[in-house]
């Protein structure tokens, strides 16, 4: 489960010793031009009920902005235009409420409108007020998507498919055996339900799919890879590049990757959530977690702390969209079990922010591919303010970064020099992804070039 707060991301810009890094201004996100970007972006319509001058909708808008960038670019503008020929309008409908009950998610489809909403509740507790999660909007959107591929691919082929995959399990019915053919006992009430958590799960909670099992193939899996099929063959933005939930089936590294991934769980640089994930694209947001554990590992937590004079977040209240409980984070004592590893992500985003290697903008973009360039400049800088020579490098003839601003040429041939992101001899890959076990080699490489601060 996702806890919201106020989000994130990565660029990059700084001076040191005659050398350009790169890291950013914190700029507060403007509401109005947020909301103009999304209706553009996405083609949908955002409305925003009750809106007094005095409320802030600004944590809406970024529970929307985040939920939609969950999926591959262009998905969800290609629904709204499919629909828009149709008549069909898709809104997006923000609103205050006075009860909690109605802080979940919401969702209508019928032949004028397709309405998603996002609720706001003041909050007593806090000087701000309490949202719908992310991952309730993302539920919403699941519907959406799936209701999408019902009109396109067609209700009775998934559905007829979906039965024999299900075998001896049918709908409205839980039994032995039924863990290993419906993600959980909401999944197996209806077919219309059981699309719509295949899509949440595999988008907010990959690691509790790829580890069924015992990290064996179900019918849990053959389901989600037979649904990213129809998505791949339904939606033109969806590419080679976007490997659709690979993240959520179960995976095994490579053995080249075999000796760093035992070193860094030995050290417990690979936490549980991680537990499978090898030849996916890691993240942004995942790439700031890994790296600030390594980082607080080398130096310990008081040292970690001192150096870059962190300061603890406010706490927030939360909701299971499905389950329908409300819970706030660690320090309340009330933990909902899928929020735990989502809780320590979302301080190392806010650590990786204050700093000053993400921005506003990207943490809402946190759940993007990074690559290979974006790397390098953040254990630039971070090696700069842990004591590494960053002035220490050779120039590198690659033929691929002519396009490569003068500035950023230094961070890549300082990257090359200590081998932490190697070229293949003739080329870098700038704009490269790199899988989980890549990264777990690159961070290796960094924790060990690490002086001790």
């Amino acid at each position: 489960m996702i806890r919201i707060i106020k989000v994130l991301c990565i660029s990059l810009m700084f001076c040191f010793i005659g050398t350009t890094a790169y890291g950013f201004t914190h700029e507060q996100l403007n509401e109005d031009k947020l909301k103009e970007n999304l209706e553009k972006e996405y083609g949908i319509n955002i409305v925003i009920h009750n809106n007094e001058d005095n409320i802030n909708y600004i944590d809406s808008l970024t529970v929307l902005d985040r939920g939609l960038k969950r999926f591959p670019a262009g998905m969800i503008s290609e629904i709204t235009k499919f629909y828009s020929k149709s008549g069909i309008s898709t809104n997006v409908i923000i609103d205050r409420t006075e009860t909690i009950s109605d802080l979940f998610s919401e969702y209508k489809l019928d032949k004028k409108r397709a309405d998603l909403y996002i609720y706001i509740m003041q909050n007593n507790i806090y000087d701000d007020a309490c949202v719908a999660s992310e991952e309730g909007f993302v539920y919403e959107a699941g519907q959406y998507i799936r209701d999408y591929l019902f009109k396109v691919y067609g209700y009775d082929k998934i559905k007829t498919e979906f039965e024999k995959l299900n075998g001896e399990c049918k709908y409205e019915t839980w039994g032995k055996g039924y863990e290993n053919v419906f993600i959980n006992k909401h999944s197996a009430m209806s077919f219309n339900d059981e699309i719509a958590d295949i899509i949440l799960f595999s988008e907010a909670h990959p690691e509790v799919l790829r580890n069924l099992n015992n990290g064996s193939y179900t019918a849990i899996h053959k389901k989600i890879e037979y649904l990213a099929s129809i998505i791949d063959q339904c939606f033109t933005s969806v590419t080679s590049d976007t490997r659709l939930w690979q993240d959520a089936l179960p995976q095994k590294p490579d053995e080249w990757a075999l000796d760093a991934i035992k070193a860094m769980k030995e050290s417990s640089l690979i936490p549980e959530e991680f537990e499978g994930m090898y030849n996916s694209y890691i993240t942004k947001g995942d790439f700031c977690f890994l790296t600030l554990n390594l980082i607080e590992s080398k130096l310990g937590k008081d040292k970690f702390g001192k150096l870059f004079g962190l300061v603890k977040q406010e706490d927030h209240v939360a909701i299971d969209p499905i389950k329908g409980e409300v819970y706030l984070d660690k320090k309340t004592g009330n933990i909902n079990p899928y929020e735990d590893g989502c809780n320590d992500k979302i301080k190392r985003m806010d650590e990786a922010y204050q700093i000053c290697f993400t921005d506003d903008e990207s943490r809402i973009n946190s759940d993007e591919y990074i690559t290979r360039l974006e790397m390098a400049k953040i254990l630039f800088y971070l090696g700069n303010e842990l004591g590494m020579d960053i002035s220490d490098y050779k120039d590198v003839e690659y033929n691929d970064i002519s396009d490569i601003d003068e500035s950023e040429k230094p961070i890549i041939y300082f990257s090359a020099g200590k081998g932490l992101l190697k070229g293949d001899g003739t080329s870098f890959k700038p704009y490269n992804y790199c899988t989980y076990q890549e990264t777990y080699m690159i961070l290796m490489r960094f924790y060990n070039l690490l002086p001790t601060v």
